[in-house]
Order: structure tokens, then C-alpha cells, then sequence
């Protein structure tokens, strides 16, 4: 298992063997998780296929419903807050 070091700004060089076993490539992203005191889990993320996929979703939104709903859920909390009877 290699072993590496963090630098005096905290970046961490993933040994060799396994950017190429992973084919990881300069400017690739992860995302950084700590499981426990002594141990993070590295996942790697594609922020351009995300942001893909969040279009392609948002896309089949109703945005009148979506404005409906918003109105219907603001006005049941005002009547919560202001205690105003239907």
C-alpha cells in the first residue's frame, strides 16, 4: 500500500499507480468525505454531468404548478404563524 504525505498547503499526491489505475486526470474533482477521526474516503464527481442531469430534470418541471404549490405552502404557513382560521 503507498504511502503519501500532505503538503504545507494540505494537498495530498495520490500515488501514481493509482491515478493510473484509476485513470484519474489533472482537474478531475472529488468529493471529500471523513468517515471517522483517522480516515476520509475520496469519491470522484463530475460537476459537468450533475449540472447535465439537474437541466435535464428541471426541464420537465410545471412551473405554474411549482408556483401554486409555493403560494398554497406560503399562505398555510402565514395562517400557522398568524393563527388566522380557513
Amino acid at each position: 500500500m503507498p504511502v503519501t504525505k500532505v503538503d504545507e498547503k494540505g494537498r495530498i499526491l495520490l500515488p501514481k499507480e493509482i491515478r493510473d489505475r484509476m485513470n484519474i486526470k489533472p482537474g478531475e474533482e472529488f468529493l471529500v468525505a471523513d468517515v471517522d477521526r483517522d480516515a476520509v474516503i475520496l469519491k470522484r464527481i463530475d460537476v459537468k454531468k450533475m449540472l447535465e442531469d439537474l437541466i435535464e430534470k428541471a426541464k420537465g418541471v410545471d412551473l405554474e404548478k411549482l408556483e401554486q404549490e409555493v403560494e398554497e405552502e406560503g399562505n398555510r404557513i402565514a395562517r400557522k404563524k398568524y393563527k388566522v382560521l380557513d
